[in-house]
């Protein structure tokens, strides 16, 4: 997984490396290191894309003792040989119109030995049964399993957990490498529709589950002293209702669901060397805090847009240039060029709080990506409400409902990283301000604060410092404050942003620029 972008030469950041994934790891080879199973499940694209597969190494290399089942090896089919050529000297008598005519005596004999079939009763051969136990398939989950083991087939369950076996081992199952069960369906089938258990998916691993779990409490092993499985599959690789019964206790099984495991430290990270290596930071030229602040605002909207989708963040980062009114084009070629879920595979969202896993409800929406749980919310993938645009050409132009879900999004990232300046700004100032008052602090309390702090009724500096920046604008237009021309810009300026951003809209690139700069200039003028 651990690959450089060629645009930037960045070393992007492996997926083991990020806290949400450490996070889920330690909580799976936790339960593994206490002697429970664990059942993980993934979603489509984790498979498609290889994280998966990462996750299930991690995991079960974590493991000093392990069995890593291997995928099902079907033996080529025998292509057709080539018919061969009718030879230039054929056998002559070929022919049968040519064959001679023997013309034989009738002796008028007719010999019976027994060969004659009239009036006995039909004799049909029984059917042909096939032998018991696990090892009829011998690609099955429980063949390839006691190859690792180098026992019989029938023998797999009873190894595992024969005393004497000094230390029982972790064994590793990838979901997605087992291939339908032919016949022996225990649940739905891979299309989910009832009635289709004749190509079911998952039945060789429930099987396995619920024969070691039987073994396990016949032989009256603790728990430190068990074989445990561990499962990395997706829902479609399992039957539907193995992953409930599990959780409620089948074989001390742990379920961990790749849901809300990805926050938004997860996602910053992977974007953090794009933007840190992008053009606009190698200017000298710049003013380097106010750079600071734009990067921070960039990579904050392309987190807030993208959720706990880094493949679709990466591709975004290197994309979008940070100004507002290329955002949408931007975000569109990026789905365009990604898989993603479609607007018919996310189904309405009726609450807004995420649950430890996704109800039933949700889970077929959760395996194609269209529905995460995104720092405790619900939420559906970008891509089930924004067009995808063209690579090339000018992108359709949004609806109503594409602007103001994408507007909402973009004005929460900048509240998240202006506020704390506005603030810190808003308190600097106020400072200042106790050096320019053409009235008392108190006078000017009781006249333009909105709600003066009781609790500093005694104090009128300190309730003086409390004035927020609408009601020291007021002071200062009445002539009650004489702030300097700077300071009263910032002021101002300071005003318009928290009016824009209260109301949930976005600041204009003008505005944003002109924002971070008097910010930089106001750190260099504070004493």
């Amino acid at each position: 997984m651990t690959r450089t972008e060629p645009r930037t030469g960045v070393r992007a950041v492996p997926p083991g490396d990020l806290p949400g994934v450490r996070a889920q790891l330690r909580g799976v080879t936790a339960d593994l290191a206490v002697g429970r199973n664990c059942l993980w499940l993934v979603t489509d694209a984790m498979v498609e894309s290889g994280l998966a597969d990462e996750l299930y190494r991690g995991a079960l290399f974590g493991s000093p003792v392990r069995v890593d089942v291997p995928a099902p090896v079907f033996p080529r089919a025998r292509e057709p040989e080539p018919e061969r050529e009718a030879e230039e000297d054929a056998d002559p008598w070929t022919d049968g119109d040519e064959l001679p005519y023997l013309d034989l005596p009738d002796d008028g004999f007719d010999l019976d030995l027994g060969w004659s079939l009239e009036g006995r009763p039909r004799v049909v051969p029984a059917p042909r049964k096939e032998p018991a136990g696990t090892r009829r398939d011998p690609h099955g989950l429980f063949a390839r399993l006691a190859g690792e083991l180098g026992v019989d087939a029938d023998e797999t369950v009873s190894t595992l957990v024969a005393p004497g076996r000094d230390r029982r081992p972790v064994v590793g199952i990838r979901g997605w490498t087992e291939p339908d069960d032919h016949g022996s369906g225990t649940g739905q089938g891979a299309g989910g529709g009832a009635g289709a258990g004749t190509r079911a998916r998952g039945g060789a691993v429930e099987r396995l589950f619920r024969l070691l779990a039987a073994a396990v409490k016949d032989a009256g092993l603790p728990p430190g002293e068990r074989p445990r499985l561990l499962v990395v599959a997706r829902l479609r690789d399992l039957p539907e209702p193995l992953p409930d019964e599990l959780r409620r206790g089948l074989g001390d099984t742990a379920v961990h669901w790749w849901w809300g495991a990805l926050g938004r430290l997860d996602t910053a990270t992977v974007v953090a060397p794009i933007l840190d290596h992008g053009p606009d930071t190698s200017d000298r030229d710049r003013d380097p805090l106010a750079e600071r602040i734009r990067r921070a605002v960039r990579s904050e909207t392309v987190v807030e847009i993208c959720g706990p989708d880094l493949e679709l963040a990466r591709l975004l980062a290197l994309e979008w240039d940070g100004a507002q009114h290329t955002l949408g084009a931007a975000l569109g070629r990026c789905l365009a060029t990604t898989p993603g879920p479609a607007p018919s595979d996310c189904p309405p969202l009726r609450r807004i709080g995420a649950l430890l896993r996704p109800g039933a409800e949700l889970r077929q929406a959760w395996a194609a990506g269209a529905v995460v749980s995104w720092e405790g919310r619900l939420r559906a993938h970008v891509g089930v409400w924004h067009p995808a645009g063209p690579a090339d050409g000018p992108a359709p132009s949004p609806n109503g409902d594409v602007r103001a879900r994408l507007t909402a999004l973009v004005s929460q990232a900048q509240q998240r990283v202006l506020t704390p300046w506005i603030e810190e700004a808003r308190q600097r100032l106020a400072v200042r301000a106790l050096g320019h008052l053409n009235r008392p602090a108190a006078t000017l309390v009781a006249d333009y604060a909105d709600r003066p702090p009781a609790h500093l009724a005694g104090d009128p500096e300190r309730a003086f410092l409390e004035l927020q920046v609408g009601e020291l604008l007021r002071a200062h237009v009445s002539g009650a404050l004489a702030l300097p021309p700077r300071e009263a810009g910032l002021l101002r300026l300071l005003v318009t942003t928290r009016n824009v951003l209260a109301h949930r809209s976005v600041l204009y690139d003008r505005t944003l620029d002109e924002l971070c700069a008097e910010l930089s200039q106001a750190d260099l003028r504070a004493s």
